[in-house]
């Protein structure tokens, strides 16, 4: 009897998987447990076992192809066993085709309507087709009239395309344009930065609104001083400003359950662990791991965390529990002297912090002037749950935590 090895699901939020690496070949023995094939879902690599023993069949994937959970990705049985004609879906198909480049570009009308034909269905709907939240009657109607999913923003629950918005999109003419311009290279996306366009066009999906104020960072100087003096002696570390920060942001969100949480539907999910996502840039992109139960966690505990987390982000050695399950996200440039920043929330949380770098300042505190560390610090949130007031009231509290600090677990 054949076995069917489908792409599994290896973190909460995988939705696809990319083939890195075939283990073994068409022909080759295998055993149950036994790994078969490198894939990467969710930001981290994976390798997927043999569900069976016996021969590997066919392999159904190339290197490089995405592919859906739970599809098909090869067949195990005995030798000269009959596999099944059914192939899975590929969410890359089109790719090579979409954005084949001539070494000779050819010169055309600087500007063209597409046209709208029914058979005429843009790549870029093919390719994404299954992924795109749409209704039967929207795909049907965007197929009728050439309108390309991808550019269309849903006014359905949790951003579901309807037959009235690809109504709407037909008063705004899609476009293609082509020049002379020369190609100097065509780099295609790596796994990692396909898992953060996908996450981040599915963001801008959802309004955001921001807020931004300016905290009064020098007690943290002051604090992150006098703990470092310790830690540094007992463990070899040195706690950074952002420990402290996460630290705060835990324990604000003790007092803001709205933020702490995620929309599915028409209910808010609030959740009870208060997990802060910390994002650290790699040489392949952003990844987000996750500081768990951060509000029972002293500033030492979790700056012992996120330095073993940096560390092994470096090494690819993140854990997929690693790099799910964050209920708020703290994004961090000041290290690289940026001073303010509008964030996009990582779906599916609800609100984004980011943090610029800390300045001193000349400030005015009882009428007179004096020098003070102080920082930019700004907060987005999903305007479906949240408006502009609980977003204001949420920074002035951590304002107000930030710029007292030595009451909190150190």
């Amino acid at each position: 009897m054949v076995t069917t090895m489908i792409m599994q699901r290896m973190s909460v939020a995988m939705e696809y998987g990319v083939i890195l690496k075939w283990l073994k070949k068409e022909g080759d023995t295998v055993k149950q447990g036994e790994s078969i094939v490198e894939i990467f879902g969710e930001k981290n690599e994976f390798e997927l076992e043999s569900p069976a023993d016996g021969v590997l069949l066919k392999i159904l994937c190339e290197v490089d192809d995405e592919i859906p959970i739970s599809e098909p990705i090869a067949y195990i049985g005995k030798r000269g066993e009959k596999v099944p004609d059914i192939m899975p879906k590929k969410l890359n198909k089109a790719i090579a085709a979409t954005h084949a480049v001539s070494k000779t570009p050819t010169v055309s009308a600087p500007v063209t309507k597409a046209v709208s034909k029914p058979d005429a269905k843009p790549v870029e709907t093919r390719l994404l087709e299954g992924k795109i939240k749409a209704s039967p009657r929207a795909k049907k109607k965007a197929e009728e009239m050439g309108i390309d999913l991808t550019l269309v923003v849903g006014s359905g629950p949790d951003g579901r395309i309807m037959e009235k918005d690809i109504l709407a999109a037909q008063s705004t003419p899609q476009i293609t344009v082509t020049d002379d311009r020369k190609v100097k290279q065509v780099a295609p996306l790596t796994p990692l930065r396909r898992t953060i366009a996908r996450r981040m066009t599915q963001s801008a999906q959802n309004p955001h609104i921001t807020m931004i104020t300016e905290i009064d960072m020098t007690e943290v100087v002051e604090l992150r001083n006098e703990i470092n003096e310790r830690v540094d002696k007992k463990h070899g570390i040195r706690i950074s400003f952002n420990d402290i920060i996460v630290k705060a942001v835990a324990d604000t969100l003790e007092r803001f359950p709205k933020f702490n949480a995620t929309l599915v539907g028409n209910e808010l999910i609030m959740f009870d662990e208060v997990n802060i996502g910390v994002a650290m840039a790699t040489d392949d992109g952003l990844i987000v791991p996750t500081v768990r139960d951060a509000n029972k966690k002293s500033i030492t505990e979790i700056a012992l965390e996120t330095k073993d987390f940096g560390k092994r982000a470096k090494k690819n050695e993140l854990k997929p529990e690693e790099l799910t399950g964050s209920t708020f996200t703290v994004s961090n440039l000041g290290p690289f002297n940026v001073d303010l920043f509008i964030p996009v929330i990582n779906p599916p949380e609800t609100a984004i912090l980011a943090l610029g770098q800390i300045n001193k300042k000349p400030v005015i505190i009882d009428d007179k002037i004096t020098i003070r560390s102080m920082m930019m610090a700004s907060c987005a949130v999903d305007h479906r749950v949240l408006d502009g007031a609980p977003a204001g009231q949420f920074l002035a509290s951590l304002k107000e935590s930030l710029e007292n600090p030595f009451m909190m677990k150190i």
